[in-house]
């Protein structure tokens, strides 16, 4: 009789256990289930997130290169307005200039812009020579091709020529004035010149 009692009492508290087992089962299944969702739903928004800044990141590239285009557009136009302008009266100019201080302390690159803006259309030919007149300790000097370390550009355009290159001025100068030395064939020789616009040059 007791042994039967403690039997039932036995398969009672079994079935309540197994039960209770299920049902911590089943719970914890479905917390699993939520944060398996819960961690999609996270990566979705990680990828739709990427996405807009990829597209965000691509449209400000795309604007900073249209800008750039438009600049160089505005600054093309205005260059040849020049050399197509009725004759002004100067037969060679220096339209343009950029000049660019570089990593190395005294190296510059440069952009010059040779026109004629005179519509004869008589092709130009010749050499070009480039100086820098600056101040050394204090004292004007003059740097000529050698000391700067550039070649003498052959010009051959009929309204203009783009003179690009890079120049080296020695340590602690202070360049004031580019010169560009026109030695040009059947026409006097002539020099040109650019106040030097960056402010620090040392």
């Amino acid at each position: 009789m007791v042994v039967s009692l403690i039997a039932s009492l036995l398969l009672a508290v079994a079935g309540y256990l197994g039960l209770r087992y299920q049902e911590q089962a089943r719970l914890l299944e479905q917390h699993r289930q939520q944060a398996e969702r819960s961690r999609q739903e996270l990566l979705a928004l990680r990828v739709d997130l990427q996405t807009l800044l990829s597209a965000e990141s691509s449209q400000l590239a795309q604007l900073e290169q249209q800008s750039r285009q438009l600049a160089e557009q505005a600054q093309q136009l205005a260059l040849y307005r020049q050399v197509l302008a009725p004759d002004g009266g100067a037969e060679l100019l220096l339209a343009q200039e950029d000049i660019t201080t570089l990593a190395e302390p005294g190296l510059f690159s440069y952009r010059l812009v040779l026109l004629q803006p005179t519509n004869t259309g008589n092709r130009v030919t010749g050499q070009a020579r480039l100086k820098i007149r600056a101040l050394q300790d204090g004292q004007p000097v003059v740097f000529n091709e050698e000391i700067l370390g550039v070649a003498p550009v052959t010009l051959d355009f009929r309204h203009f020529q783009v003179l690009t290159g890079q120049l080296q001025l020695p340590v602690g100068s202070r360049a004031q004035t580019l010169e560009l030395q026109l030695e040009l064939d059947r026409r006097p020789a002539r020099t040109l010149s650019l106040n030097w616009p960056t402010p620090d040059n040392t």
